[in-house]
C-alpha cells in the first residue's frame, strides 16, 4: 500500500475507468485499518455529463462507486500485487445529487481480512456538508479472470416482445457515452425483461490504456457494469409505467443491496442482463438482477433500487444546502487529519 500522507498529482485510475475520479488522496493507518481520504471533483465539461442527461448534468451513482475503486487500488495496493477488484457492494444508498460544480470528499476506511483482502466502509459529502452517499465493500486483490472467447452472439433483432435501440432511446433519458444498453431481446412488462450490451475495444473506458497494459486491464469496469444493468431494470419499470421520464424528470439510482461480482468482462464479450421487477411504490422501483457472457455470471443484486423524481426537486434541494450547509474543508475533517498527522509515526503492517 502507499506510505501514510498524500498522494502527489492527480492519480491515475488503475487499468480501464470511465474517468479519472480521484484528483487527491491522502492515507494514514491508524491502528489495524487504514482511512482514505479522497477528493472527487465533478466537472461540468465532463463528456460522461453529457449523456447524464442531457441537458441537465447529474453526476452518477456508480460514479461514486468508480470513485471509490480507484481510491482504493491507489491506495492499498501492494506493489507487484494484482490490482484490487470489487467484489461486492454489500450496501450503498444515494442520499443526496451531486451537480456540477460541486466537490465529493469520500471518507474511507478499509480493514484488511487477510492478504490483499479488504473490507471497506465509506461515506461522501459535498463541500457544503450534506452527506450524499454511504457504503460498504469488499475488495480482493487475487488474479483476473483472464480473457476469453465466449462465442456468444447478440439477437439480431428485437422480436419476442423485446426492444430495438430506437425504442430504447424513446424510454431512456440517458445518452451516448452513458447508455449503455443496446437491445432488448425479451421482455414481459411488470415482470422480467432479459437485454444485453457489447463490450468493444473502442468504448471510452479504455482511451487511456497503454499498449503494453496488461490483460486484465482491459477488465470492463464494474461501475459500468453496475450502470448497463440498472438501465435495464428502469426499461422494465418504464415499460409498465406511463411511458419515458419526461423532460421534467429524472431517473435516479438511489441504492442497492447484496451486490457481487464473480467475473469480468472483456472487449469482445456480450453482457447479457436478466431482471425481475420485484415491486413499484410510488416513484421508486425495486428489482432483482444478474448478468452473463455466455452462460457464465458475473454479476448478480439482490435489491436494486431507482427513484423518478423532478429535475426542479433536485435543483432546489441543492440550492438550499449549498445556502444553508456550513462550507467544510475539501481535505480531511479535523478529526480525520488528527488521525492522519498520528498515523505519519508508523506503517503497520496489513499485509
Amino acid at each position: 500500500m502507499n506510505a501514510p500522507g498524500t498522494v502527489e498529482g492527480q492519480p491515475c485510475p488503475p487499468g480501464a475507468a470511465p474517468l479519472a475520479a480521484v484528483d487527491d488522496l491522502q492515507v494514514g493507518v491508524v491502528g489495524d485499518h487504514v482511512e482514505v481520504v479522497a477528493g472527487v471533483p465533478i466537472r461540468r465539461d465532463d463528456p460522461n455529463l453529457c449523456g447524464h442527461f442531457p441537458g441537465f448534468p447529474v453526476f452518477p451513482g456508480v460514479f461514486i462507486v468508480e470513485a471509490l475503486v480507484q481510491a482504493v487500488d491507489i491506495a492499498l495496493r501492494n506493489p507487484g500485487r494484482p490490482r484490487l477488484r470489487l467484489c461486492s457492494v454489500d450496501t450503498v444508498r444515494f442520499l443526496a445529487p451531486l451537480l456540477p460544480p460541486d466537490r465529493l470528499t469520500l471518507d474511507i476506511v478499509a480493514t484488511g481480512d487477510g492478504p490483499d483482502r479488504w473490507t471497506v466502509t465509506a461515506s461522501g459529502r459535498r463541500d457544503d456538508g450534506t452527506v450524499t452517499v454511504t457504503l460498504r465493500a469488499r475488495f480482493d486483490g487475487g488474479d483476473a479472470d483472464e480473457p476469453t472467447a465466449t462465442g456468444t452472439e447478440p439477437s439480431t433483432g428485437a422480436a419476442g416482445g423485446g426492444l430495438a435501440h430506437h425504442q430504447i432511446r424513446a424510454l431512456l433519458p440517458q445518452r451516448y457515452p452513458l447508455l449503455l444498453v443496446d437491445r432488448v431481446l425479451t421482455m414481459t412488462p411488470g415482470s422480467r425483461i432479459e437485454a444485453v450490451k457489447t463490450v468493444t475495444a473502442t468504448e471510452p473506458c479504455y482511451r487511456d490504456l497503454t499498449d503494453d497494459a496488461p490483460p486484465g486491464d482491459y477488465a470492463y469496469p464494474a461501475s459500468l457494469l453496475v450502470e448497463s444493468l440498472g438501465q435495464t431494470a428502469a426499461l422494465l419499470w418504464l415499460a409498465d409505467a406511463d411511458g419515458p421520464v419526461g423532460d421534467d424528470h429524472v431517473l435516479m439510482f438511489v441504492g442497492a443491496r447484496d451486490f457481487a461480482f464473480d467475473g469480468a468482462a472483456y472487449p469482445g464479450d456480450v453482457l447479457r442482463h436478466t431482471v425481475h421487477l420485484e415491486r413499484v411504490i410510488a416513484d421508486t422501483a425495486f428489482a432483482t438482477g444478474e448478468t452473463y457472457v455466455g452462460d457464465r455470471r458475473i454479476a448478480r443484486v439482490g435489491t436494486l433500487m431507482a427513484a423518478r423524481r423532478p429535475r426542479t426537486a433536485l435543483t432546489v434541494e441543492t440550492a438550499t444546502s449549498r445556502t444553508a450547509g456550513v462550507p467544510t474543508d475539501r481535505g480531511p475533517s479535523r478529526h480525520g487529519a488528527a488521525r492522519l498527522r498520528q498515523s505519519s509515526a508508523g506503517k503497520a503492517d496489513l499485509s
